[in-house]
């Protein structure tokens, strides 16, 4: 099923020239913007594999690659300028087994076909788009978890944090709604502080973590 509604606003594009040529000539095989995107790949023979969902400036989704080689990892990210820098990372550090999609992950999973294809997704701190009348750009609705559900594994884990307990109090009912079970815990501090988690410790907003299973 569609959803016609945006998650996200493009800002006032400030790439550099250098940046904007990495994106349109990247020599990066697994890097594609999603109006290329046609599935998720079936040849990918790597034991694991893991799907990050807005991965922001790109240092999760890097450092993980770089600890487990053995595992493949996506990350899908609607802004240029941090699908720039992983790019940029990736080929600085040789990185193989990262595979970039610059674009609307609802858009993404509308057009993929593939299902039980990924271990773990993650979905960090998604916008909360705090104020009443945006509360429709949300992410995460019983829509988007129903196309995550099918691209999960039988045994695979979704993973979620939010710093903002109102849309954690919305992604507890939608994923009641959508997967047969959930843990719920204050994610006090991870082994990898990401960027907005530096900030919600730093404001000392409570971070909520939600764990399908």
């Amino acid at each position: 099923m569609k959803q016609s509604i945006k998650s996200f606003v493009r800002a006032r594009n400030r790439l550099s020239k250098i940046n904007r040529n990495l994106l349109n000539q990247s020599p990066i095989d697994s890097f594609c913007r999603v109006e290329h995107f046609n599935g998720f790949d079936l040849s990918q023979s790597k034991q694991k594999r893991i799907l990050e969902i807005g991965f922001g400036d790109g240092e999760n989704l890097i450092l993980s690659a770089l600890d487990n080689p053995e595992a493949s990892y996506y990350g899908i990210e609607v802004y240029e300028m941090g699908v720039a820098n992983i790019l940029k990372a990736i080929e600085c550090k040789e990185i193989s087994n990262a595979n970039i999609i610059l674009g609307d992950a609802i858009e993404v999973l509308e057009k993929n076909s593939v299902e039980d294809y990924f271990d773990e997704i993650l979905i960090f701190f998604p916008d909360p788009w705090p104020k009443r009348k945006h509360n429709k750009r949300r992410l995460i609705s019983k829509i988007f978890l129903c196309d995550i559900k099918k691209i999960l594994k039988n045994d695979g884990v979704l993973i979620i944090k939010t710093d903002w307990q109102e849309y954690a109090n919305e992604i507890e009912q939608n994923l009641k709604k959508t997967f047969e079970g959930y843990k719920k815990s204050v994610d006090k501090k991870s082994n990898l502080v990401t960027k907005y988690e530096k900030i919600a410790l730093k404001e000392k907003r409570q971070i909520t973590r939600f764990e399908t299973f």
